[in-house]
């Protein structure tokens, strides 16, 4: 296993993650609105599939749409947690790179959102891709989220009020600044595993005090593993705004959401 799925997999199942997204409900952002509004425009009352699906935040966005609705995650406590959340969704534990379980051609969209592609390594990006390729139906689509190689805030680190959520309660501040020496002093070792040549990189994000390790980007990159996978390209992206980005990502765009189509003749 990669050492930031190690250390991913470590995080996701940790006490205080598993009751953040127990709690977490909405969109992210208005970029997520925006092509989750495009998707149900195409595809309501289709068969979707929900990867990444944590807490089941997206569930509640989703499921109330279609006509067949599956969640999956590869964590067990996120899986419990869903189900909790949402006793009449079906969610299932599964890897989205072997997605084995599901004929092809078995789903109008498919949805990863938070950036979960980028939680897994290289190898396993590729292989997520062409497992959604060969799961949606001719016409389907994939929209997803990723981070972006040159956001300014992996070249310039996260100051302490990026990392600590604010609060009125003096002792939960307290708590909080400690997880974050402690995260930062943690930072320290896994900062030798990031990857900061060529067009992607492998990053330490402050998310989850210094928590994970993401898979960071660029267009260019996004639009050729989508075509190694069989979607069209180039493909549709847009900000955390909701606004279409046509040329290069801004430095302050941290991520951006895709909605990335199978060819219809597929």
């Amino acid at each position: 296993m990669h050492v930031m799925e190690e250390i991913n997999r470590g995080t996701w199942r940790a006490p205080l993650s598993l009751r953040g997204y127990r709690q977490i409900n909405g969109h992210i952002d208005p970029g997520e609105k925006r092509v989750f509004e495009l998707a149900l425009m195409r595809f309501r009352g289709g068969r979707f599939l929900d990867i990444g699906v944590g807490g089941g935040r997206t569930a509640a966005l989703l499921a109330r749409h279609a006509g067949s609705y599956l969640g999956i995650d590869y964590t067990p406590e996120m899986v419990e947690v869903a189900r909790v959340n949402h006793p009449d969704f079906d969610f299932q534990l599964m890897d989205a790179r072997n997605m084995r379980a599901l004929d092809d051609g078995s789903q109008d969209l498919v949805v990863f959102s938070y950036n979960g592609l980028d939680s897994v390594d290289p190898q396993g990006r590729l292989a997520i891709l062409k497992e959604v390729n060969r799961v949606l139906a001719p016409g389907g689509a994939f929209v997803f989220s990723t981070f972006h190689r040159d956001w300014h805030g992996f070249r310039q680190g996260p100051s302490s009020a990026d990392v600590v959520p604010p609060t009125s309660n003096p002792l939960l501040l307290g708590l909080r600044y400690y997880r974050y020496a402690v995260g930062a002093l943690r930072a320290r070792g896994r900062r030798r595993h990031e990857v900061r040549n060529g067009e992607h990189a492998i990053l330490l994000h402050h998310a989850h005090y210094f928590g994970i390790m993401v898979y960071a980007t660029t267009i260019a990159q996004i639009n050729g593993q989508l075509a190694e996978a069989g979607f069209a390209t180039p493909t549709n992206i847009f900000d955390e705004h909701g606004a279409e980005i046509s040329g290069q990502i801004p430095a302050e765009t941290q991520y951006v959401h895709v909605f990335a189509e199978k060819p219809a003749w597929s």
